[in-house]
């Protein structure tokens, strides 16, 4: 399966015991960034888009993440841990978290299968009910069979703007310090929507732009979208 940065951002099935359960909060700028104790989300949807060498690119967006206690979330990419939490009584509010896992794929014919594991954290501050900045840091290793390990470290930061109480708007970028690859670094940005269908389901639309171009270092070229737009759906339960 081809890899894409928005994938990251999209969770699918876990089961979990559904009675008198509470969800998470349905507007996007004040949501928690971990799940309620025993809640599952499930997310589905599509992205199309181009390599850096032209060629399209077709990928499903599949993912899942399940809340094992009010601070604990298990998800697509490993586990996610809330150390300081929103006081919903008050604005401004900080929420921070720290996280682990999965981080990216990249598939090569000539080396093997690059997999990237890292850590860091990730944080939301939020100045009211319609807006709220992002961030986060993380080091990550990229493990091959073929050849020596490379590593880099990311930073991101974003903003979740709320325009209507069923839309918000959303925008955030990365950037990536690279070692041992052929780019020093690379960026990808991405905009974007959330419809609030209801208070436990939404619809995600997106737009995602990557400077990284994985045939340098002989990766796939599919193996990353220069150019990528989605949309899916999630439903909490």
């Amino acid at each position: 399966m081809k890899k894409s940065v928005l994938s990251c951002c999209l969770f699918l099935l876990v089961p979990g015991a559904m009675a008198e359960q509470v969800y998470s909060d349905p507007n996007p700028v004040t949501r928690s960034l971990v799940l309620q104790h025993e809640e599952a989300v499930v997310t589905a949807g599509a992205g199309y888009g181009e390599s850096h060498n032209g060629e399209s690119i077709t990928t499903p967006l599949l993912a899942f993440a399940y809340g094992v206690t009010d601070d604990v979330t298990i998800g697509p990419l490993g586990v996610r841990y809330r150390f300081n939490a929103f006081d919903s009584g008050n604005q401004p509010n900080l929420e921070l978290v720290a996280e682990g896992g999965l981080m990216g794929f990249y598939e090569s014919e000539e080396f093997g299968d690059s997999f990237a594991v890292g850590a860091g954290f990730a944080g939301k501050y939020s100045l009211s009910s319609q807006f709220a900045f992002t961030f986060g840091a993380h080091y990550v290793s990229w493990i091959e069979d073929e050849r020596d390990n490379r590593s880099e470290v990311r930073a991101n930061g974003g903003m979740l703007y709320q325009v209507h109480p069923k839309l918000t708007l959303f925008a955030q970028a990365e950037y990536r310090e690279l070692k041992d690859f052929a780019q020093d670094n690379a960026v990808n940005a991405s905009v974007g929507g959330i419809w609030n269908v209801s208070r436990r389901s939404e619809v995600t639309f997106a737009v995602n732009y990557d400077d990284f171009e994985p045939a340098k270092d002989g990766y796939e070229d599919d193996s990353l979208a220069e150019c990528m737009m989605g949309i899916s759906y999630t439903y909490r339960y």
